[in-house]
């Protein structure tokens, strides 16, 4: 059951950068419900998976679309949540996220440094729109972003030089104090994610490029060389203390964190869940935005009532 789970997600969507444990993980959640579609011998064929007021998947394999399956699970969907008592349904984020939302080539606020990947556009987002659904998010578009490393231009500094007076290193377990009050000025949100003290296992791989200003941490960037998918590796959470923004550090902790996945092997690198401004920031690295996400919520109204077919 789970690995036909697991299965029609990746069908569905390829281009989704999640490891495969993960997304056991998240599937496998003991407060997940389930509605899903089969053909007469079994075969899943759609499926949608509720937790909480979230909607985490909601997908019909293309050969079965436009017959009206994917508008009986995304129904089938409220009606559960409704009748927990929730007012609002939400698609992608939750407790955990296989997706930050809708997957669509469709941005609601200014953006550049577009490149999606083919084959990506409105008609998921669409569906939603048209019962109801509206963008969550009232400044922000959320998307992902990639970058070839083959086009990737020589960097004319490396890590371990000082640029301006700022040195750029990765992370020893000594700095992990100093990282944590930069996150906590300058994104307090991202400090939990700096907290974790896998990231500073000296036999474990470099995951944490700081940049350093006499013993002060100024920003950091998480980089990744183990996404779980061959050759891509990733780059995230980007911060810089406030005392010391606008002196292009995390364009420089950005550029040297890529740097290192190309020589370490990776021939893509990748940046998941990320927020309209940063496509400039990550742009100029040579970063594009490869897929939008639609934050899709709706405002539950009304009794519904179950079907036996939901049941």
């Amino acid at each position: 059951m789970l690995q036909e789970r697991t299965e029609i997600f990746r069908r569905n969507f390829p281009y989704i950068v999640r490891d495969d444990e993960t997304v056991r993980q998240i599937l496998s959640h003991p407060q997940n419900r389930f509605i899903e579609r089969r053909r007469e011998d079994g075969a899943l064929i759609g499926l949608s998976v509720i937790n909480q007021n979230v909607i985490l998947l909601l997908c019909v394999d293309r050969a079965y679309r436009h017959r009206g399956l994917g508008t009986q699970l995304l129904e089938g969907s409220e009606r559960m949540i409704r009748d927990e008592g929730y007012d609002i349904c939400s698609v992608g984020v939750g407790f955990d996220y296989l997706m930050p939302g809708v997957p669509t080539s469709k941005h609601y606020f200014p953006a550049q440094n577009i490149r999606l990947y083919e084959g990506i556009d409105s008609q998921a987002s669409g569906f939603f729109e048209k019962r109801g659904y509206q963008h969550a998010r009232e400044d922000v578009d959320c998307f992902d972003m990639q970058f070839s490393l083959k086009d990737m231009a020589e960097i004319p500094y490396r890590i371990g030089d000082s640029i301006e007076g700022i040195t750029y290193r990765f992370a020893a377990p000594a700095d992990r104090e100093g990282i944590l009050q930069c996150t906590d000025d300058a994104c307090a949100e991202f400090s939990q994610y700096y907290a974790d003290e896998k990231l500073y296992d000296p036999q474990g791989q470099e995951s944490v490029l700081i940049a350093v200003r006499e013993q002060e941490v100024c920003g950091a960037l998480m980089v990744d060389p183990e996404t779980g998918v061959p050759d891509l590796g990733s780059i995230g959470c980007t911060v810089v203390k406030s005392a010391w923004q606008g002196r292009h550090i995390a364009t420089n902790l950005v550029l040297l964190g890529t740097g290192a996945l190309k020589k370490w092997g990776m021939k893509e690198a990748y940046l998941s869940y990320t927020y309209s401004g940063l496509d400039r920031l990550y742009g100029t690295a040579g970063y594009r935005i490869k897929v939008f996400f639609m934050m899709a919520q709706k405002q539950l109204r009304g009794k519904m009532e179950y079907s036996k077919a939901d049941r």
